[in-house]
């Protein structure tokens, strides 16, 4: 994922001090996106969204920024139209001309079995332990997923895996031993069965008690989320909640 609001709050405060928050993120990119506004490189982040908001005919919910292979800034705008529908644009940040929409993007997650055996092949080529996963869109649209791998004691991995091929884009460095539970491409294999859905989230977290257990995220062909939270060590699911 880009800097999660860095420019926007950056580009608010040099251009509609109305409507600045306080600043986010990384100080340096903050003020290259101010200076960029102020010297006519960048367009204003606040005339954006109305832009946006008017083609679309919706309210903007979230403003992320990317940077694009070549380095330039570009925002990843979420909103939600006057149906109630979610859209997710890039826009260049020099232009304010849309490059990509979500419609542009024909990857989409993948099932539990195809996970299963992307993770299967990613802890074997590692050592590691696969503790969390999320779907994520880069500056380019391309769909991927960003993985941590455990690396007990020193800490995590992390990589990017592509969607389609579940090849790995930017690899970890080092090697880690492997957690005593159950890995998360048996967990997704449990539940192939079971639950139908796309994989949007795994994340291997810890209750009150330091029980191990996995929050598993799938979209559902009726376009509802279905949360569930696993034991990581009987593969038991402990708790399912359905997201509308």
């Amino acid at each position: 994922m880009g800097l999660v609001a860095a420019c926007a709050a950056a580009l608010l405060l040099a251009c509609a001090p109305a409507l600045a928050a306080p600043p986010l993120g990384v100080p340096a990119e903050q003020e290259a996106a101010r200076r960029g506004v102020l010297n006519g490189q960048l367009k204003p982040l606040n005339s954006v969204i109305a832009e946006i908001s008017r083609q679309y005919n919706g309210r903007v919910i979230d403003v992320e920024t990317e940077r694009g292979r070549k380095g330039e800034l570009r925002y990843e705008i979420k909103l939600i139209d006057a149906q109630g529908r979610k859209h997710e644009v890039l826009v260049d940040a020099a232009t304010g001309a849309v490059v990509a929409q979500e419609s542009d993007w024909p990857t989409q997650p993948v099932g539990p079995a195809q996970m299963a055996r992307y993770i299967k092949r990613l802890e074997q080529r590692y050592g590691a332990r696969v503790s969390e996963l999320e779907f994520e869109r880069d500056a380019q649209g391309q769909a991927v997923y960003e993985v941590k791998l455990s690396e007990k004691p020193a800490g995590q991995m992390k990589l990017l895996m592509d969607v389609s091929t579940g090849e790995v884009i930017h690899p970890p460095q080092g090697a880690a031993p492997k957690a005593a539970i159950k890995p998360m491409w048996a967990l997704l294999e449990s539940l192939h069965p079971r639950f139908a859905g796309l994989v949007l989230e795994v994340e291997l977290e810890t209750d009150h008690r330091r029980q191990p257990h996995y929050s598993v995220e799938l979209l559902q062909p009726n376009g509802h989320k279905l949360e569930l939270e696993v034991d990581a060590v009987t593969l038991q699911v402990l708790r399912q909640k359905v997201d509308e």
